[in-house]
């Protein structure tokens, strides 16, 4: 139980890492050339590096301890981040954070679970025993 709970703070700390990597800090809504028009920080490129990331730290999970161990590791912070990030940033009109994070976790969870899985199935098929 003590490495399955090593394995979920590494996965966690490394997934806070990839967060503050991949995104800005400031998710902010930021003037564009037109006084009346507002953009997202957010690029494609944040959301590639971090969902190739999180993909690679979910499969690894899997890999160490099992599905359970990358769920907890990684989509709860990724989860929670996403949350915290929302929710912090100044939009124009409604801030549905809240919407978007409960919109985000079921499709996080169902694939990082999958990739740990996949992991999972690798090591077993690897390691004789």
């Amino acid at each position: 139980m003590t490495r399955a709970a090593a394995v979920v703070v590494l996965l966690a700390a490394a997934t806070v890492a990839l967060w503050l990597v991949a995104f800005p800090a400031d998710w902010s809504v930021v003037p564009t050339a037109d006084p009346q028009t507002y953009a997202s920080p957010l690029t494609p490129r944040h959301w590639a590096v971090a969902v190739a990331g999180l993909a690679g730290l979910a499969f690894a999970g899997g890999f160490a301890r099992g599905p359970a161990v990358a769920l907890l590791g990684v989509a709860l912070p990724a989860i929670a981040l996403y949350g915290w990030f929302s929710a912090t940033a100044e939009v124009i009109g409604a801030n549905l954070w809240i919407v978007g994070t409960l919109l985000l976790a079921p499709a996080l969870a169902a694939g990082v679970a999958v990739l740990a899985a996949l992991g999972n199935a690798v090591r077993r098929h690897r390691v004789p025993g």
